[in-house]
């Protein structure tokens, strides 16, 4: 269902702090600390000893310390002390994981730590950027990424599940243009004349008429970073140009669960902390009516039908049908190179 040879989102940096945060990945258990010297490390979570979850413990000395137990293990999962006996079994040791600590996030690498390349983490610079100010939030999915993935990939939803924010009719009126530049999937639409829906209404102050564009730029296996932006057509109406970014970091929980990781970054009002809050407010309530939705279809879907939801195929699907083409491929080529060699 997922590549496990790749970096995805763990947490935002301000989630691990001084204890220990416990969270599930891909299907595996994992938890998160931060050491003495701000680095962040991730262990299997379940203790060598009797599967305990360590993330009932604590963390002492750059160690995580078995709540059942006592015994303590260090960032590479290995154990360093036993209670009550000073020889320590080769065996008493858990899996660790690679952690990339970049742009205001937590990257961790699921697969095989000998292809963890650091070089390969997504760039999400524009959180961390002075000329932009970000907002950002986390939300629970009980659905398949892959729907996230596909839900972003077709913005024509918007219209008919968002109109109380982002969305309004003329969206999905507008076409679309789909391309393809090696493995990103492209997906850009102009929505060009009318009148601005709620959310981009507040942020540019716009009273009549617009140009409003969205760029989706999906990164395999669960990356859509989308570029938005508005324009006054009439002169002197509101803040004449905005854009902004908005990005979309899934993560795997489960097969049928996902860790929603968001930001939208601007560079316009940026002295108004008002709008920061206003924005993550309405992002929030935006991604909760996308939440109601994929949670819905995750319901109604048979296991035959999670690798391809699509019983009838329209024009707004050719953005989601190519990204899971890509998606696809990724997987493919990770299982070529695990398979063992033949005689």
């Amino acid at each position: 269902m997922w590549p496990e040879n790749a970096w995805y989102v763990a947490a935002f940096s301000s989630e691990v702090q001084g204890g220990l945060l416990a969270r599930k990945f891909l299907g595996k258990a994992v938890v998160l600390y931060r050491r003495g010297d701000d680095t962040v490390a991730a262990l299997e979570d379940r203790c060598a000893h009797r599967r305990l979850p360590l993330s009932f413990g604590y963390v002492e000395n750059d160690q995580v310390v078995c709540g059942y137990h006592g015994m303590a293990f260090n960032g590479q999962g290995q154990c360093t002390r036993i209670p009550g006996q000073e020889k320590i079994p080769a065996s008493a040791c858990v899996r660790s994981f690679p952690v990339v600590e970049r742009d205001r996030l937590l990257w961790i690498w699921m697969g095989d730590p000998s292809l963890a390349d650091p070089g390969l983490v997504p760039d999400m610079g524009r959180l961390n950027h002075p000329d932009w100010i970000p907002s950002q939030g986390y939300c629970h999915l009980n659905a398949d990424y892959r729907l996230l993935n596909d839900n972003l990939l077709d913005l024509s939803h918007v219209a008919f599940v968002h109109g109380r924010t982002i969305g309004n009719a003329a969206v999905a009126e507008s076409p679309i243009e789909v391309s393809q530049q090696g493995s990103v999937v492209r997906v850009h639409r102009d929505v060009v004349g009318a009148m601005a829906p709620p959310f981009y209404t507040y942020l540019g102050k716009y009273a009549k008429p617009i140009h409003r564009w969205h760029t989706v730029n999906y990164h395999a296996p669960s990356i859509c970073v989308i570029e938005v932006g508005c324009r006054a057509l009439h002169e002197g109406d509101g803040l004449g140009e905005i854009t902004g970014c908005v990005m979309h970091l899934a993560t795997p929980e489960t097969a049928s669960s996902t860790h929603y990781f968001w930001a939208f970054v601007r560079n316009f009002r940026q002295d108004d902390e008002f709008l920061t809050r206003y924005i993550q407010e309405a992002v929030d309530a935006t991604h909760n009516e996308d939440k109601v939705v994929v949670e819905l279809q995750q319901s109604a879907l048979t296991p035959d039908e999670c690798d391809n939801p699509v019983q009838t195929a329209i024009a707004v699907d050719s953005g989601p049908i190519r990204g899971r083409r890509v998606l696809q491929a990724m997987m493919a080529d990770e299982q070529r190179e695990r398979a063992p060699a033949l005689p």
